[in-house]
């Protein structure tokens, strides 16, 4: 028996199915806050016992042991278009976290770039001596607290805490945020502060914009969804081709990142219209 026009619309602004999520942690669970209360507590600590800049001193100086070409590889991975473009291979399949995604990424950046102006904090290249620091790529002197990237790629590793099943998959995704943020301070553009302050922005966003995702059911619609699509596509795209990041040292990483989100999201396209025709 066929429904009705009005319930066929129903059903296609219905949430799909996605068997791999996890509910929304209440924001009381360790999930939401243990590590912005890790990442204050440590920048507050900061603060007060004037280590920032020793310490940054000490952690700039990693590049002499390892060599200069991990970290712009690593500090790519927070630029806001390479870092959409690695949810390819999810944008088809987690429908709730890509909409979990738009809107996080929308509060992260009107934060983050509503703050930069109003406290211009100097970068590291503006307060040491060219022989007290390494800088690996662009040498910005403004705007540095907090960071950008690290912001961007906690916002990635916050959302695949909270709608990820796979404890292997989250302990991936936050080690390699941690090790984005720290990218910002080996290449020199980034003190401690900076790092911490956008990792606790980048992780309570990535909650911010979930919890509207639940509430707010624009994002299931499947117009929308297609245009979400589309943008993550779009990113691949210039990651792929494009894009200049300020690390023509990492460029490799980079269309390695938008080809493998790029093949992704063809292979599950093609996956969800084959599975209706079979329908």
């Amino acid at each position: 028996m066929r429904m009705a026009p009005h319930a066929d619309r129903a059903e296609q602004s219905r949430p799909p199915t996605d068997p791999g999520s996890v509910g929304l942690p209440d924001w009381r669970s360790p999930v939401v806050w243990l590590w912005p209360v890790l990442a204050l507590v440590a920048a507050l600590w900061l603060q007060l016992t004037g280590t920032n800049q020793p310490v940054f001193s000490v952690l700039n100086r990693l590049s002499h042991w390892t060599g200069a070409a991990p970290w712009p590889a690593l500090t790519v991975l927070g630029d806001t278009v390479v870092a959409l473009a690695l949810f390819g291979p999810l944008a088809v399949r987690r429908p709730q976290l890509l909409w979990a995604l738009a809107l996080s990424a929308l509060i992260t950046a009107l934060v983050v770039h509503g703050i930069k102006p109003l406290l211009l904090y100097p970068r590291p290249p503006a307060v040491l001596a060219p022989d007290a620091i390494t800088v690996i790529g662009p040498a910005y002197m403004r705007k540095a607290f907090p960071s950008g990237h690290t912001a961007t790629v906690f916002v990635a590793a916050g959302l695949v805490w909270m709608h990820l099943q796979s404890l292997r998959l989250r302990m991936f995704a936050l080690v390699m945020a941690v090790c984005v943020g720290l990218s910002r301070i080996v290449v020199g553009v980034h003190w401690p502060l900076d790092v911490l302050a956008g990792s606790a922005i980048g992780w309570l966003s990535a909650y911010a914009g979930s919890w509207l995702a639940v509430r707010w059911p624009l994002g299931h619609h499947p117009a929308m969804r297609r245009t979400l699509i589309t943008v993550i596509a779009a990113c691949a795209c210039a990651a792929l081709t494009f894009l200049d990041t300020g690390y023509p040292q990492a460029r490799g990483v980079q269309q390695a990142v938008g080809a493998m989100s790029l093949v992704s999201l063809m292979l599950a396209t093609w996956r969800a219209r084959s599975s209706r025709n079979l329908r």
